[in-house]
């Protein structure tokens, strides 16, 4: 998946996303390239418990590490519009339509 904009708004965690392809990068590590998809992006709520995994380029280690909805959206936002497409993320979603989990997927 794609997110092109995170946002908290009266205590709760909203998102942009849309599909994206991921294919794994061949190299001593498991890393992914990410091809953008098309299309338009739609806002999905995140649930109040769910959990936050980044990894290099937007966590600080290449391994996935727990951050709050506040640290995520900060690292999300602080990245310019135009490398966002290149960020790939694995989503997680309830029966509700609500994500429940949000993992960055490593690229090199």
């Amino acid at each position: 998946m794609q997110i092109r904009s995170a946002w908290l708004s009266k205590g709760r965690t909203y998102l942009s996303v849309r599909a994206a392809r991921k294919e794994a990068a061949t190299g001593p590590i498991e890393a992914w390239d990410i091809t953008p998809g098309q299309g338009p992006y739609a806002t999905v709520l995140m649930t109040a418990d769910s959990r936050i995994l980044l990894s290099v380029p937007l966590g600080d280690d290449s391994r996935p590490q727990p951050y709050s909805p506040d640290e995520f959206v900060g690292r999300l936002m602080a990245e310019s519009p135009s490398a966002r497409p290149a960020l790939g993320f694995d989503l997680s979603f309830d029966a509700n339509g609500q994500v429940t989990r949000v993992q960055s997927l490593y690229t090199p």
